[in-house]
């Protein structure tokens, strides 16, 4: 790994344990963990918006997080400070190999599972609300700019702001994105795919009561992704092919809320839409290493995969755990920027990140005509009987409970 210095040092440098760069909300979480774990703890990079949110106002960017990543904020006293009225549970989730109306359908429920939910829906402003107002009770030292150069010492690694500070730790955690300027600093690599879809997403008034059920198709439409909000509110993530996306972002609101109507069969009745719809590339990013030289990466700066499963969130704060577990759970002589330490926590995050990495590319080219060509030998096979196998396992109830004991852990 080749680092890239610093300039020639301006003023004094701040001293702490660990210092956090990225303040979304993978970062915003391992900071208060490492605090509470009684490290001193810097938290460097551009505030994430976290204003107050008017009641009839819904944030776009929705994230379905498991029973696992809400025990984990359970454990930080995050979960405990949401907005409660703004979080809603799913107990069920209904999958459609393609939208047509004799679709068979592959059913979970939370029943099946033995666990309250299969998974909760929250706005990213209310998880930064609540990470934000527990940042400050845990004394984690903000720093509001970004870290631009890194310089590795045998027994520290400092870092420098844009604003020529000088941080100085033990240990540093690379928490700030997909594209992880920090990750570059530290000569780490990583392999990036962008996939042929766009991802549409939007928030709408449903025709139905509240619904607890969540909803996929996969077609030649893309995927379809149906999140159920409090009160009668759903968001959808449309992975669409990029001509197909430009349509659907061409269509005013309430034409295009009759097209998710239609697609989605009607599941929640007519819907209304309450915002304008937006859109973005798809891309799966994986790093070569989550470990380096007094250095770890976390969430996106570690690893991107396909939203189709919503598991990108609940992957970051399953590498926030993972590395608090190590971290206190290290011999009293362990140096918290040892390479076997560090070591300890790469090997730990690297099957689940891979396993989920293959899984959402499979069935992304799997139910992706477009990615005939592309597709692996061992699954061309499986294009043809897909909807045989789909109803194999919707048929099957041990295979069933095996895939939603992996959906919830």
């Amino acid at each position: 790994m080749t680092f890239k210095p610093s300039a020639t040092p301006v003023g004094p440098v701040s001293v702490h344990d660990v210092i956090v760069a990225g303040r979304g909300a993978i970062g915003c979480a391992a900071a208060l963990g490492l605090a509470q774990a009684g490290l001193r703890v810097a938290l460097a990079g551009p505030p994430v918006a976290a204003e107050p949110t008017p009641p009839d106002d819904w944030d776009a960017r929705i994230y379905a997080l498991s029973p696992a990543s809400r025990a984990l904020l359970e454990r930080l006293r995050v979960w405990q400070a949401l907005d409660a009225d703004r979080v809603a549970a799913v107990r069920d989730m209904r999958i459609y190999p393609n939208a047509g109306p004799s679709a068979p359908e592959l059913h979970f429920d939370a029943e099946s599972a033995q666990t309250e939910a299969l998974a909760f829906t929250l706005e990213n402003r209310n998880l930064m609300q609540a990470l934000d107002r527990g940042l400050g009770f845990a004394g984690v030292q903000v720093f509001g700019q970004r870290v631009v150069a890194v310089d590795p010492f045998a027994d520290r690694i400092e870092v420098v702001l844009d604003d020529g500070a000088r941080l100085s730790a033990r240990l540093l955690v690379a928490a700030d994105g997909a594209q992880s300027p920090v990750r570059g600093l530290l000569g780490m690599t990583a392999d990036a795919f962008e996939y042929p879809q766009r991802a549409v997403v939007a928030n709408f008034e449903t025709a139905h009561l509240p619904s607890d059920c969540a909803y996929q198709w996969f077609g030649d439409h893309g995927i379809l992704a149906l999140l159920p909000l409090p009160g009668q509110r759903c968001s959808i993530v449309w992975s669409a092919p990029p001509a197909l996306a430009d349509e659907l972002m061409a269509l005013d609101p309430p034409a295009l809320a009759a097209r998710v109507s239609q697609v989605s069969q009607y599941a929640l009745g007519e819907l209304r839409a309450t915002e304008p719809a937006r859109c973005h590339r798809l891309h799966r990013v994986i790093a070569e290493h989550m470990a380096g030289p007094r250095a770890v990466l976390l969430g996106d700066a570690a690893h991107v995969v396909h939203p189709l499963a919503g598991q990108g969130m609940n992957l970051g704060l399953g590498d926030v755990g993972e590395l608090l577990a190590v971290i206190t759970a290290r011999e009293p002589f362990r140096d918290l920027g040892e390479r076997l330490l560090l070591r300890r926590y790469e090997r730990a995050r690297r099957e689940p990140v891979l396993a989920m990495k293959w899984t959402t590319d499979g069935l992304q080219r799997l139910f992706d005509p477009e990615q005939q060509p592309g597709l692996p030998p061992l699954l061309q096979p499986l294009r043809a009987v897909r909807e045989l196998g789909w109803q194999a396992v919707a048929a099957t109830g041990w295979l069933r409970r095996r895939l939603i004991r992996h959906a919830v852990s």
